[in-house]
């Protein structure tokens, strides 16, 4: 293709993107972006991370350590969490006219969330149990 025809298909693109039915998104309800936002409320992980370690025989201060560093892992994933459902509202709320169907699709986001929410607090638990079974093993080893 000649230089020619790619100008010519670029500037009718270039029209085309600047048409003003294009500068507004499609089915934009401004009822819909005026619906309630209330926060995500997430579960409680009722991790047992404490009890765990001290059967695992880790000192005091260990385990004061590592669920402190826990809880401050599952209050960052709470609020990637939070951040997440706001962003997908917020952009599901610009295609969905309607506010029923809205109300469903935040329905399944908070519960589908809420659950992703407890996966990973559990992965993230389930993470430091075997760094220190990992890290007994060893020191076990070494001091053999």
């Amino acid at each position: 293709m000649e230089t020619g025809s790619h100008a010519r298909i670029a500037a009718a693109a270039a029209a085309l993107l600047e048409h003003p039915q294009l500068a507004r998104p499609p089915h934009h309800s401004d009822a819909i972006s005026q619906l309630e936002f209330s926060p995500l409320v997430l579960p409680s992980t009722n991790h047992t991370l404490q009890a765990d370690l001290i059967r695992l025989g880790c000192s005091s201060s260990s385990v004061d350590a590592l669920v402190e560093l826990y809880e401050a892992a599952e209050e960052r994933l709470a609020e990637l969490v939070r951040q997440s459902l706001s962003n997908t509202v917020t952009k599901l709320r610009v295609f969905v006219d309607d506010e029923g169907v809205m109300k469903r699709y935040d329905h399944a986001l908070r519960h589908r969330l809420a659950m992703s929410y407890l996966s990973s607090a559990d992965d993230c638990r389930r993470s430091i149990l075997a760094e220190v079974v990992a890290a007994k093993a060893r020191y076990s080893a070494s001091a053999t």
